[in-house]
């Protein structure tokens, strides 16, 4: 399922992300708010190892020009969800 980072536009400065499967998850941010999951191309994709944290943090910040959302899914390209779900915090302004 997307989830709205933010509605507009917007930069992103960094992430803590905690994978709790057994298997690798990949998340996905995507530069709009009209996300179908598995069929929308994302801006980054970031593949976290099974049982892994993924964290980053910068100054600079990734421009988003229309809004900031993300999913998590099983697969690079698919649109299935993790079972237990993948904990995420974004740094946006």
């Amino acid at each position: 399922t997307k989830q709205t980072i933010k509605a507009s536009a917007g930069k992103l400065y960094g992430w803590f992300i905690y994978n709790p499967e057994a298997a690798a998850s990949f998340v996905h941010f995507y530069n709009t708010d009209t996300v179908t999951v598995g069929t929308t191309n994302p801006q980054m994709t970031l593949a976290v190892p099974a049982g892994s944290a993924a964290n980053v943090m910068s100054d600079i910040g990734i421009t988003f020009d229309t809004a900031i959302s993300c999913a998590a899914t099983t697969t690079a390209g698919g649109n299935s969800a993790p079972a237990t779900g993948v904990s995420l915090v974004a740094l946006y302004k």
